[in-house]
């Protein structure tokens, strides 16, 4: 159960920041992130991409996250190292506002528009074509039709990207749980940039209609086809710090897209964003360094974090060291 209430939830709140979509074909420049742009013409120093922002003698490493990342992947930073080794505090993606003994409560509340009304299979509902590629992957994941019969066509999507990168070795959790592990050791403070309440995101996954449930369906299962297909480069271009790459098909991870067409997403996203950017505002007001993990997501879109924060007056750079 705590993984249906979750499943609408894992990017934002970071543990399953968004992961990469299937559009292949570089952003156009008017949905590009005006910072990003100027950045990938600076030499860029071996590791994934981070940016510096200063403002009024403060210091703020961001580290671009991208999610899946493969659980084998190795992979070092200098300029990570560095940052670390002079910083008092390190940001981490928005955490869940909801204990894990108060999921059930969610599903109870919320059970009737997560699942299949009673006699209803969830595979015996689909289209013919949408059955076809959900079954495939259901069967890449090594999951049966038992495992997500109940539930609504969104839903089961979510569950099933999940379950199948987890099949394929890829993490949600990474590079998050990587950078937190790096801090602990250096018994450096870690801070969530803020919580969000499930109940959002759970109360528009029950009020989808039946056309955006599909539509939510297909585009999970166009990140499962991609995933398959890049599996192997998709930590590799993060860890190398090939942006143009990274930036081609990162533009907005399945979930995002999915709250993005339907009624109150958009907000809730736009939500996440101004947490964000209000958490990295706050960072700039304390003296010294700190580090913060943020989905690029968040950073590589026109009007993103790392606009805002030069809109705001801040200086913003890639940390050539």
């Amino acid at each position: 159960m705590a993984a249906t209430a979750l499943a609408f939830s894992l990017l934002l709140a970071g543990q399953a920041a968004p992961p990469p979509t299937v559009e292949l074909g570089a952003a156009p420049a008017q949905d590009e992130s005006a910072v990003v742009a100027e950045l990938t013409v600076v030499a860029k120093p071996p590791g994934p991409a981070i940016w510096l922002v200063e403002k009024d003698g403060a210091k703020l490493y961001i580290l671009g996250a991208a999610q899946p990342l493969p659980h084998r992947l190795n992979w070092s930073s200098p300029r990570l190292d560095k940052a670390l080794s002079k910083a008092s505090l390190v940001l981490v993606p928005p955490e869940a506002a909801v204990g894990v003994t108060q999921v059930a409560g969610f599903i109870l509340r919320f059970g009737g528009g997560l699942r299949q009304p009673l006699g209803k299979s969830l595979e015996n509902e689909l289209p013919p074509d949408l059955k076809a590629r959900f079954v495939q992957s259901r069967e890449q994941a090594r999951k049966g039709p038992g495992d997500y019969r109940n539930w609504k066509p969104a839903v089961a999507g979510f569950l099933l990207l999940s379950d199948f990168r987890q099949a394929a070795g890829l993490s949600e959790a990474k590079p998050v749980s990587t950078v937190e592990r790096m801090a602990k050791a250096r018994k450096l403070k870690v801070k969530a940039v803020g919580q969000y309440r499930m109940s959002a995101v759970t109360s528009i996954a029950g009020k989808l209609s039946p056309e955006d449930q599909l539509y939510c369906l297909r585009v999970a299962l166009d990140e499962i086809a991609y995933d398959g297909a890049h599996s192997t480069t998709i930590g590799q271009d993060w860890a190398e710090g090939d942006l143009a790459s990274v930036r081609a098909r990162y533009r907005a991870s399945a979930a995002q897209r999915c709250l993005t067409h339907v009624p109150g997403g958009q907000a809730l996203l736009e939500k996440g964003l101004a947490q964000t950017t209000d958490a990295m505002t706050e960072a700039l007001k304390r003296p010294g360094v700190t580090v913060a993990v943020v989905d690029l997501g968040f950073l590589l879109p026109a009007n993103g974090v790392l606009d805002r924060l030069k809109a705001s007056g801040a200086v913003v750079s890639s940390p050539v060291e």
